[in-house]
């Protein structure tokens, strides 16, 4: 395996050769993943593993470990996600060739024969971290429960604490009916 990962490359190329990359990359050298971070700080370690299928077909398999720096959506704190994130790529050149690739292979579309391949681990890293992260509720600082249950609680004391619109008419109602 090399562990310099070249900037560009002809993936089919590589697929052809059977070439394979592991190594590490710095977080802050990934600027697609970057505004989804508290910080930049850390390592991503991947292998990328160029190969030809059964059918012949160029196949990147791309295998991404890192520990992400993220913000919890609950208590707004820093909280760390461990990504161990690993794909299978068929290498197309347009949606036709992707539409049948089987199920357990994912398109990679590829243009004029170039392929950033630092974009391979960026875009598994990104496909990694979750639409809303959050810390598990018992370690997140946000204890939502005793919050909800002081805002019901306050809700309660507040309604009861308001007289009843309808009181007066009852009142109304009640004088009505003795003097009849």
């Amino acid at each position: 395996m090399l562990s310099l990962l070249p900037d560009f490359a002809d993936p089919v190329r590589l697929c052809a050769l059977g070439k394979a990359y592991d190594g590490e990359v710095a977080l802050a050298d990934l600027p697609r993943l970057a505004p989804l971070l508290t910080s930049p700080e850390g390592q991503a370690a991947f292998v990328l593993a160029f190969d030809m299928d059964a059918e012949r077909r160029p196949v990147v398999a791309v295998d991404v470990k890192a520990r992400l720096a993220l913000r919890c959506q609950r208590c707004l704190q820093t909280m760390y996600l461990d990504v161990d994130a690993s794909s299978r790529l068929a290498v197309v050149s347009g949606p036709v060739e992707a539409e049948r690739l089987p199920d357990e292979l994912d398109p990679l579309l590829v243009e004029n024969d170039r392929l950033e391949l630092r974009s391979l681990i960026e875009d598994e890293l990104i496909l990694a971290v979750p639409p809303a992260p959050m810390h598990p509720p018992e370690a997140c600082d946000a204890r939502l429960n005793t919050w909800n249950d002081s805002i019901a609680d306050d809700a309660i004391k507040s309604a009861d604490a308001k007289e009843n619109p309808f009181a007066a008419l009852a009142k109304l109602k009640s004088d009505a009916d003795s003097h009849d």
